[in-house]
């Protein structure tokens, strides 16, 4: 399939040529028409565009959906932080932290603490430094 925005430029170059053998006519309603016939195109390249960078944008937001679903199914709550259930590969078990998942997508690996620290918190997030008992 040939790529939209290259057919709505091969028709301008059409167009042109078109209008150059018009001139040459010297027939004014057919240079109106060309006119616009050449505006309508310039305006249908510009959506063109539009649409393939809005295509582009939505098939990466599906992408990024996909992989956070996912995960989500993979991921289980123990205490106050998520472990995946089953082993996965190139990946800790856990634990990670809730709020960058829940709000940002992101897994991060929580850091456990010092034992000097345990009674107020067992783990913090490197990222938005919450801390888990």
């Amino acid at each position: 399939m040939a790529d939209p925005l290259s057919i709505v430029s091969e028709a301008i170059r059409t167009l042109q040529k078109l209008r150059e053998v018009t001139q040459k006519m010297k027939h004014v309603e057919l240079l109106n028409l060309v006119a616009d016939l050449s505006l309508n195109l310039a305006e249908l390249k510009l959506q063109v565009a539009e649409l393939q960078e809005e295509n582009g944008s939505l098939k990466a937001e599906l992408k990024k959906n996909a992989q956070s679903s996912s995960f989500r199914e993979k991921l289980v709550l123990k205490g106050s932080t998520y472990f995946f259930k089953e082993p996965q590969e190139n990946r800790p078990d856990g634990p990670y932290c809730t709020r960058c998942y829940d709000v940002e997508e992101k897994l991060v690996l929580v850091t456990e603490l010092e034992r000097a620290f345990n009674p107020i918190a067992k783990y913090i997030c490197p990222n938005c430094k919450a801390h888990y008992s």
